[in-house]
């Protein structure tokens, strides 16, 4: 069973997809902390299933960050809203072990703001994106990627709607593969080993 520790800054619903997928028995891994850096609705959903809370106190936290990390040892970190850069120094202690789910299909759209950016660009496909971390912002090696379709009828908040709706797919469906050992990486390019029945 994998190690596994959520990093987040919001309400935590693809947190939330995380544990119910492991609650059903689809990933073979636990959720061992959650590392947050503000007061947020994730802080709530690891409390209602005793995980413990870690709230990063410094501005410059990596050094704080990479003590908790080292203290509970996990096989990957998942960003899921973690709306903090990650300092160079955290990066590389964790090399490909950190793993992040963006609303855009990478490399469009990268940053904040992304649904944003999509509409007012005036793309008609945008979607989401697994990806692992490196030290440019959303530039890792892309995991997986799913595309939805913008509507002309599409604002920022039903676009979220349409968005999340996939991330809450395709992020516990990449942890459940990163758990079986079936995601190598070489170079940039990222492979996934064939289930076998």
């Amino acid at each position: 069973m994998k190690k596994l520790v959520v990093m987040a800054s919001g309400r935590g619903s693809n947190f939330a997809t995380i544990l119910d997928y492991i609650a059903k028995g689809e990933i073979n891994g636990k959720v061992t902390a959650l590392i947050v850096d503000k007061a947020c609705g994730a802080e709530k959903i690891a409390r209602e299933n005793n995980i413990p809370v870690f709230k990063l106190k410094d501005k410059e936290f990596s050094q704080e960050l990479i003590e908790i990390l080292n203290k509970v040892s996990p096989h990957y970190i998942l960003l899921a809203g973690f709306m903090r850069i990650l300092k160079k120094e955290v990066v590389d202690c964790y090399k490909n072990k950190i793993i992040n789910i963006h609303p855009s299909l990478l490399p469009a759209f990268p940053g904040l703001n992304a649904i944003h950016q999509a509409l007012d660009y005036g793309v008609k496909v945008t979607g989401c994106t697994v990806h692992f971390v490196d030290n440019k912002l959303d530039h890792g090696p892309i995991i997986a990627q799913e595309a939805v379709t913008i509507a002309e009828s599409d604002c920022v908040k039903s676009l979220l709607v349409k968005i999340q709706q996939k991330e809450h797919k395709l992020y516990p469906q990449v942890v459940k593969l990163l758990c079986k050992d079936k995601i190598t990486i070489k170079n940039r390019t990222v492979y996934v080993k064939e289930e076998t029945s």
